[in-house]
């Protein structure tokens, strides 16, 4: 099993195509992926409409250098995600990519409309509701973004599989799967379902901190990329610094047989040397496993961290109107939390375009963490 690491400093359109060439060459090009006359879902990160220098979307010109290949190789490429905020046309103009695919003469897809798709071999999930038009194309090649996030520590080329849900859905699982091994083997299993053809991972410039959205935009002038993407994110966890295989996805897809071990796999390209520090989010290290299910329950507030609004709030109400259990309020222009219904997805602090999400660790889970455990 391999990965693809190339170098590129920067976002010029040439750079990107060169490294993005160089990736795909590895594997046998795309025409080994992709047919002629065949159509292919490029899915992208558009997370928000914000513009492509914040580093939280996948940058506009590595979009192309997929479509161009697609297109060279005889498919026929179309573009669409589900936002977690906003809809996928706005957030597409937002961030660039709707340009490059006018003047690539590309269709950005809506993602309004959902239809069941079922998933019998599902180890947890046996029905999917997804975006309509992922039942209406040949291929998928996910296009990721190299970032750090709160609640599954990295995101990358599985969890980018999650935009192919839309609106509310995500919210239910995040009610469903409220803890994280849980909620990684949802990924694991959509990820197993729409079987992505090809993954690439934009780390031009990635993002660390409290990622996916609010962290800092990180340098580390790479694409990498594979045919199987949990071994795309293992080797693009250890790239990141991070303790890959220990990682929610990652651990979930080890344990499952999904990717062999990381020493197994055979990382080439001009970036394959590289590594970097990103710093982690500021989030709850996993608890599942090692602290029992009904004393996480009785304590929760003591052994996780609890999302708290500080002083930038601006009182827009986005926290609550996506909120899956519905468990905050504003009040007194202010938004404030029912930690009674809190399940700790933390989606307010990935979705708050102020930054006023700050986690802050209950007592016992202080003392775990001081103890080592």
């Amino acid at each position: 099993m391999r990965v693809a690491v190339a170098r590129a400093d920067d976002y010029s359109r040439e750079k990107i195509m060169a490294a993005v060439q160089e990736v795909v060459d590895v594997f046998g090009g795309m025409e080994r992926f992709v047919r002629s006359g065949e159509k292919v879902l490029v899915k992208p990160n558009m997370l928000e409409g914000v513009a492509p220098e914040k580093a939280v979307t996948t940058h506009p010109e590595v979009v192309r250098a997929v479509l161009v290949l697609v297109k060279e190789a005889g498919g026929i490429p179309v573009v669409g995600d589900s936002p977690g905020v906003g809809s996928t046309l706005k957030a597409a103009e937002k961030t660039g990519i709707a340009a490059v695919c006018r003047e690539e003469g590309v269709e950005v897809l809506p993602f309004t409309a959902a239809r069941d798709y079922l998933f019998p071999e599902g180890r947890t999930i046996k029905k999917f509701t997804l975006a309509r038009e992922l039942g209406e194309v040949d291929k998928v090649i996910s296009v990721a973004k190299m970032k750090t996030h709160t609640l599954m520590g990295i995101t990358g080329a599985v969890k980018n599989l999650f935009g192919l849900n839309i609106g509310p859905t995500k919210a239910q699982f995040h009610l469903r799967m409220q803890r994280q091994d849980s909620f990684a083997a949802m990924l694991c299993d959509l990820a197993r379902l729409v079987k992505p053809a090809f993954s690439l991972v934009d780390g031009v410039v990635g993002m660390e901190g409290n990622g996916p959205r609010n962290g800092k935009p990180k340098k580390a002038g790479v694409i990498l990329g594979g045919d199987n993407p949990f071994a795309v994110d293992l080797v693009m966890a250890r790239m990141m610094g991070f303790e890959a295989e220990r990682l929610p996805v990652n651990r979930t897809a080890r344990e499952w047989g999904l990717v062999p071990a990381l020493e197994e796999i055979e990382v080439v390209g001009d970036g394959s040397g590289l590594s970097f520090a990103f710093e982690p989010p500021r989030t709850v290290e996993s608890l599942d496993g090692r602290v029992p299910a009904f004393l996480l329950r009785l304590f929760q507030n003591q052994f996780t961290a609890r999302p708290v609004m500080n002083e930038r709030c601006i009182a827009c109400g986005r926290c609550a109107e996506h909120c899956p259990p519905k468990a905050i309020s504003i009040q007194e222009r202010k938004a404030v939390v029912d930690y009674r219904r809190c399940i700790r997805c933390y989606c307010c602090q990935e979705l708050c375009p102020a930054d006023a999400v700050v986690l802050q660790d209950g007592f016992l889970l202080r003392l775990l963490k001081k103890a080592g455990r």
